[in-house]
């Protein structure tokens, strides 16, 4: 599950490039987490494996949530169809992400498409659920840098768990895109991605987040806060 087939073409000769997290910023939840949700109380044996594993994904919690949630994501999906999962991923993006849509930040990405910036999604969720959201809502589809995941031992796991500076390497790897101007974002894990940044924008930010990401500015970056409800 794999972004094969993301719109590529980016021209790095000019500089507006601006740069969307997905959970948090487009969406106000964390759209794989609520998914694997509703996917277990869809399957309910499946919920006995995942309980099963839970201690182990604690321990490994301590090291790497991305090793602890591939643990999870791999007892929820074992021994289930690929193309089962795929379904019930765009069913989920059709039928009940749109309701966790952030309206107002999506303004903000169609503004920025309209006056010709170059607009990327960099998220920890996979690619197939903002596709899919996007198609929902009658949008064109952008590029995304997202998790990737692949099958082993009868299930599925991460294999490139896209946050962090691990976006920065995937729109540089991916994308071609080694520079941006601006970020839209929820939280400080996106602290390489603000690095870089002349301005950002925080949705909804964490006392924390904000507190951190004014420390990093110093008065050297445009800084806004939106709080769309």
């Amino acid at each position: 599950m794999s972004a094969k087939s993301e719109p590529r073409g980016y021209n790095l000769g000019v500089p507006n490039v601006v740069i969307f997290d997905f959970d948090g910023t487009l969406t106000s939840r964390d759209s794989l987490l609520t998914f694997c949700i509703s996917y277990g109380k869809a399957h309910p044996s499946r919920l006995l494996l995942v309980l099963l594993v839970a201690p182990l994904a604690l321990l490994l919690l301590v090291r790497s949530q991305g090793a602890a949630g591939s643990l999870l994501l791999w007892a929820l999906t074992l021994g289930r169809p690929s193309r089962e999962l795929v379904r019930a991923l765009r069913r989920y993006a059709h039928q009940t992400l749109p309701s966790y849509a952030h309206d107002s930040i999506f303004n903000e990405l169609q503004r920025h498409v309209d006056e010709g910036s170059q607009v990327a999604i960099a998220t920890g969720s996979l690619p197939l659920l903002v596709r899919e959201l996007f198609a929902a809502r009658q949008l064109k589809p952008i590029p995304i840098v997202g998790t990737r995941l692949r099958r082993k031992l009868g299930g599925w796991i991460t294999q490139t768990h896209c946050t962090g500076h691990v976006k920065v390497e995937e729109l540089r790897r991916r994308l071609s895109i080694k520079a941006w101007s601006s970020v839209y974002t929820n939280s400080i894990a996106d602290r390489a991605l603000i690095a870089r940044a002349a301005s950002v924008t925080l949705v909804n930010p964490s006392a924390r987040t904000l507190r951190i990401t004014q420390a990093l500015s110093e008065g050297k970056k445009s800084l806004r806060v939106l709080r769309p409800t």
